[in-house]
């Protein structure tokens, strides 16, 4: 089951279909490059184009780590969707930061904010 905890939702009107938990950029399509601006995680799938979701902008939730994350660590995107650490300096779209640890491949708990 799928948990997260919304302060403050946005509504997307996808462009393309997503599951519940992908990241949302602002082009209201789910994000599958690295280091890019997020709108929104994705509150419920979207299973077709045009249909109004909502994202949850500032809160908790829950996402897929791409390479080991540590509690604390800055994050932002990752290539082909999911989460990573930031490199401060370097990647420009801190979006959250880790509430977890996590193993590659692993759930990790995170605040956006």
């Amino acid at each position: 089951m799928r948990t997260f905890h919304a302060i403050l939702s946005l509504t997307a009107t996808m462009t393309a279909t997503c599951n519940a938990g992908d990241l949302v950029g602002f082009d209201d399509t789910p994000i599958t490059v690295e280091d890019t601006p997020v709108k929104g995680v994705a509150q419920v799938p979207c299973t077709e184009v045009g249909l109004d979701i909502a994202l949850t902008s500032i809160g908790v939730e829950h996402g897929t780590a791409v390479g080991a994350i540590s509690k604390g660590d800055p994050l932002c995107t990752a290539t082909g969707g999911g989460i990573r650490t930031a490199v401060v300096g370097t990647d420009t779209n801190i979006f959250a930061y880790a509430l977890t640890d996590a193993a590659d491949a692993a759930s990790v708990k995170y605040l956006i904010r």
